[in-house]
C-alpha cells in the first residue's frame, strides 16, 4: 500500500477561485473566438483580452500562493 504524503496547504478560496476564473478566461476566449468582431465596438476585443489577461494572472498568482504554502516534512512521518 501507498501511503502519500501531504505537499501544500491549500484555502477553500484557492480551489474554488481558480474554477470561477477559469470560467471567465473561456467564456471571454469563447466571445473572442466565435463572435464576428467586425459587429463588436472597437474597444471591445481589448476589453475582452484585458480580462482573459487579469484573469489568467490570478489563476497564476493563487498558484504561486499554494507553492508558497508547502508544508514542512517531518521525517519519519508519511
Amino acid at each position: 500500500m501507498t501511503h502519500d504524503r501531504l505537499v501544500f496547504g491549500v484555502t477553500i478560496d484557492q480551489v474554488g477561485e481558480p474554477s470561477t476564473l477559469l470560467r471567465t478566461i473561456t467564456a471571454n476566449g469563447d466571445a473572442m473566438t466565435f463572435c464576428d468582431t467586425s459587429y463588436l465596438q472597437p474597444r471591445s476585443v481589448s476589453t475582452l483580452g484585458e480580462a482573459i489577461l487579469d484573469a489568467a494572472l490570478a489563476v497564476r498568482d493563487i498558484l504561486d500562493q499554494v507553492d508558497e504554502q508547502r508544508l514542512s516534512t517531518r521525517t519519519g512521518v508519511s
